[in-house]
């Protein structure tokens, strides 16, 4: 029998501005952190968050984010400030065609992502994997695997973390979940953040990917990593079987 799963919804816009400001201090900016959540949220939601961000720190999250990052993560800045159609409608035609502009633009040699930047940043999750498929089909392997062989690392690092939030975010989170627990020391930071912060469809995504990459269950997993009220927390959180 399973116990009740806590429902759990997307951080609110001030948590998230919280954890954005958390990643710019510090040793060094956080730069995977800044991805996972604004890589994770829809154009409205990061609308809503550069407003709490400067309402909390009367700072503009823009302007933080370009004297933070360096030019490889202007992805980050374009995904904050443009506007992304949500909706389920896809145009095959423009999948086929910016299949092939995202190809030209990271096999170029020039350096110049803008049009990769843009595609990235302004069209919907459904459209975005339909450009994906097109690019599979037509080069014969996904994107990410161009990406890691053609662009400078902490650009295409910071591309591919957003693609596979679009495309398989089960996958992404199923791997921070791993590194999180692997790591000599749990890395309890990276680990609430993705027990928490996940919905509960998510987490049966996850749960089901983290069983099939480690061939073992995620509940024991934490079980075996953590202990006390912060080990019941996450479990309850999980949804852990009870034989």
């Amino acid at each position: 029998m399973s116990t009740i799963t806590v429902p759990v919804t997307t951080p609110t816009p001030s948590e998230d501005s919280e954890r954005l400001r958390k990643a710019f201090e510090g040793w060094g900016t956080n730069e995977k952190s800044i991805i996972q959540i604004l890589g994770h949220r829809t154009a409205a939601q990061r609308k809503v968050i550069r407003q709490s961000y400067f309402q909390l720190y009367e700072e503009d999250l823009l302007k933080r984010l370009e004297s933070e990052l360096s030019s490889d993560f202007e992805l980050l800045v374009a995904l904050v400030s443009s506007y992304r159609y949500e909706g389920p409608e896809v145009d095959m035609h423009l999948a086929s065609y910016e299949a092939k502009k995202l190809n030209e633009s990271i096999t170029s040699k020039k350096d110049n992502y803008e049009e990769l930047i843009r595609i990235i940043s302004t069209r919907s999750k459904a459209q975005l994997n339909a450009t994906f498929n097109c690019y599979k089909d037509v080069y014969g392997h996904h994107i990410n695997k161009d990406l890691k062989s053609q662009a400078p690392e902490d650009f295409q690092d910071a591309v591919r973390v957003v693609i596979k939030c679009i495309c398989c975010p089960e996958k992404h989170f199923t791997k921070v979940l791993r590194l999180a627990i692997e790591k000599l020391g749990t890395d309890e930071d990276a680990l609430t953040r993705v027990v928490v912060t996940r919905a509960e469809v998510d987490m049966k995504h996850i749960k089901e990917a983290y069983a099939k990459r480690t061939s073992k269950t995620l509940e024991h997993a934490v079980a075996s990593d953590t202990s006390g009220d912060y080990q019941d927390f996450l479990l309850t959180l999980i949804g852990k079987d009870h034989a």
